[in-house]
């Protein structure tokens, strides 16, 4: 994965003319235009964001779904559609657990992982297809709400698992 200089935008090694530049600059935003100092260690919002408790992983999901509605508009197979959601899903998923997910979503960068698909697609011989029916909104809607309602779930088991832990103490 291509690192990020120390900018105040992302490279422009990472733009490709046929994609769209809010792409490539949200894939570095949510995973990163933040610098270590002292390394090469990037990372973005999305760890940033999951730190807020109950569904920090929500808003950075649902800005995550413009690159697979970027993927479908350029013609993006089924299949690398279902790879990017699977990206989106994980990062969701993992990031979901307490600090633990959020190193996760720091080092694993679903964005920018879907950001180098989509390029590596548009790349390709097959990069001139014309853009995706609209059937794929379907999926990337049904991921949304997968990633939401997934979210909401693991927020309920750590208040549930918090409220139980701190009832037992009280007994005590």
């Amino acid at each position: 994965m291509p690192q990020a200089p120390d900018a105040a935008e992302p490279p422009r090694s990472l733009s490709t003319s046929k994609l769209s530049p809010a792409s490539r600059k949200i894939a570095w935003v949510l995973d990163e235009f933040i610098r270590i100092p002292g390394t090469q260690f990037r990372f973005g919002l999305d760890p940033i964001l999951g730190l807020i408790p109950g569904g920090g992983e929500i808003l950075p999901s649902i800005i995550a779904c413009f690159l697979l509605a970027d993927a479908r508009r350029h013609g993006l197979p089924f299949k690398l559609l279902l790879k990017m959601s699977g990206n989106v899903f994980i990062n969701a998923a993992v990031g979901s657990i307490p600090l633990l997910g959020d190193a996760f979503s720091a080092y694993y960068k679903s964005n920018s992982r879907n950001y180098a698909m989509m390029q590596q697609f548009i790349d390709s011989h097959h990069g001139d297809q014309s853009g995706g029916s609209w059937w794929p909104l379907l999926f990337i809607l049904f991921t949304l709400t997968a990633v939401t309602l997934l979210n909401i779930a693991i927020g309920l088991f750590f208040i549930a698992a918090i409220t139980s832990i701190a009832s037992g103490l009280s007994s005590h």
